[in-house]
């Protein structure tokens, strides 16, 4: 196919820029468990958290954005335009992605992460005690990030729609900087949670000004809608983001629901394997990623859909097994060297069933996003089912960390089979 040997090269950056800026992320970390006592530690980790919530909305807002912007590109390409050749793969000077970038997609991008802002502003007061924080400060400096944190989620859907992907890369890359840089600077400095959070919020505001500029770069200023057209449009492209925010909230949940489920069913050892186990399926779920995101926009087009999907399953499941191979030779070694020694004993055989949740659930990601591709969200509503059908089989099975999670395991793997039922049937329809 034409369209492979083209998209190696992006794709690869994709990738590199991505794993990078996720293992930055973990670094954020790691420079403030140096310097921050452990009850501060905590009440940054759990800000951090709100700030995923927070983010949700601006995932759907890209996935919504991306989805138009490969549609439209597919459309021109379709009717026999003539589309230049731009310096990445995909890129279109003239159609799709200048047209998404409009101050239509701008208004949606300041409704759909201010309303939430705006909310965590008011609940302050009564989130800070839950969160054993000094006062509501911290939240309010986070709230500040959401509008940001979405226009640049915003920018990377056109980016995406486009198939802008070492722009992408970049994007990611500089993601993981602005959050390393945070830790750094606060460190240096000597400033608690609320300065932690003061410049992770400013890092949101240079990661958004830097994604518009590589929209600008690379798409052109779009056609710009004159008066309360504006925000009608605004509106318009922040319901649908929010409709497509319900499928990955779910996604987020289900990634997620486990570790509580074992915080609350185990003892506090026991889930403190777990944490330590659940690494291992957090890199297998977050590795495959930008797979799902690569082949995104060629989903939304119909005469690509199918050949797409069969492609990122392939990919993502190759990569997976690979993790899985490895966790099961070298189980015992990953683990003294992530966990340290003390969790050999329990956590090495079982490191590669927490490795194959992480592949599970990136094969639920990526028919997640395929469904979104067509704006469907029967997907998205099985992934809700299979949340709590995990929650009610972990409920009844929690004798020790391996079957925790087994269960986990076996009821993702009735999950997928569930979901790529579905996905089947609509690309076949």
């Amino acid at each position: 196919m034409p369209r492979t040997p083209r998209a190696l090269a992006p794709g690869g950056l994709l990738f590199a820029g991505t794993f990078a800026g996720a293992l930055l992320g973990y670094a954020f970390f790691v420079v403030l468990g140096r310097v921050l006592s452990a009850d501060d530690l905590g009440a940054v980790g759990s800000l951090i958290n709100l700030s995923t919530i927070l983010s949700v909305p601006g995932l759907g807002l890209q996935l919504v954005t991306a989805r138009g912007v490969a549609a439209g590109r597919g459309r021109e390409v379709s009717q026999g335009r003539e589309v230049k050749k731009g310096r990445e793969v995909g890129q279109d000077r003239t159609g799709g992605p200048g047209r998404a970038a409009d101050p239509g997609l701008l208004a949606a991008a300041v409704l759909v992460g201010g309303v939430p802002g705006l909310l965590l502003v008011a609940a302050a007061p009564l989130l800070a005690p839950l969160l054993h924080l000094p006062g509501p400060g911290a939240l309010v400096v986070l709230a500040v990030s959401a509008v940001p944190m979405t226009v640049a989620f915003a920018g990377l859907g056109v980016l995406q729609g486009a198939e802008l992907f070492a722009s992408l890369g970049l994007a990611a890359l500089v993601t993981g900087v602005a959050k390393v840089a945070a830790a750094v600077l606060a460190a240096a400095l000597g400033q608690g949670v609320l300065g932690v959070m003061g410049w992770y919020t400013a890092g949101w505001f240079a990661v958004a000004a830097l994604v518009v500029l590589l929209v600008l770069r690379g798409a052109g200023r779009g056609h710009v809608e004159a008066g309360g057209g504006v925000w009608a449009a605004g509106w318009a492209r922040a319901r649908a983001g929010l409709a497509g925010a319900l499928p990955t909230a779910g996604l987020l949940v289900l990634a997620n629901l486990d570790l509580i489920l074992a915080r609350h069913f185990l003892g506090r050892a026991e889930s403190g394997v777990y944490t330590m186990g659940s690494l291992f399926a957090k890199v297998a779920f977050w590795g495959p990623q930008f797979v799902a995101t690569m082949y995104f926009p060629r989903m939304a087009r119909p005469e690509e859909r199918a050949a797409a999907l069969r492609s990122a399953l392939a990919l993502t499941a190759g990569v997976g097994a690979v993790g899985v191979l490895v966790a099961a030779l070298a189980g015992r070694l990953l683990v003294a060297v992530v966990a340290g020694s003390g969790y050999v004993a329990e956590l090495g055989p079982l490191a590669w069933v927490f490795t194959a949740v992480g592949v599970v659930l990136a094969l639920v990601q990526v028919l997640v996003y395929a469904d979104l591709a067509v704006a469907g969200h029967r997907v998205g509503a099985v992934v809700w089912v299979g949340a709590a059908a995990v929650a009610l089989a972990v409920g009844v099975w929690h004798t020790g960390v391996a079957v925790v999670v087994s269960v986990v395991l076996g009821t993702l793997l009735l999950l997928v089979v569930a979901a790529a039922g579905l996905t089947r049937r609509g690309v076949s329809g």
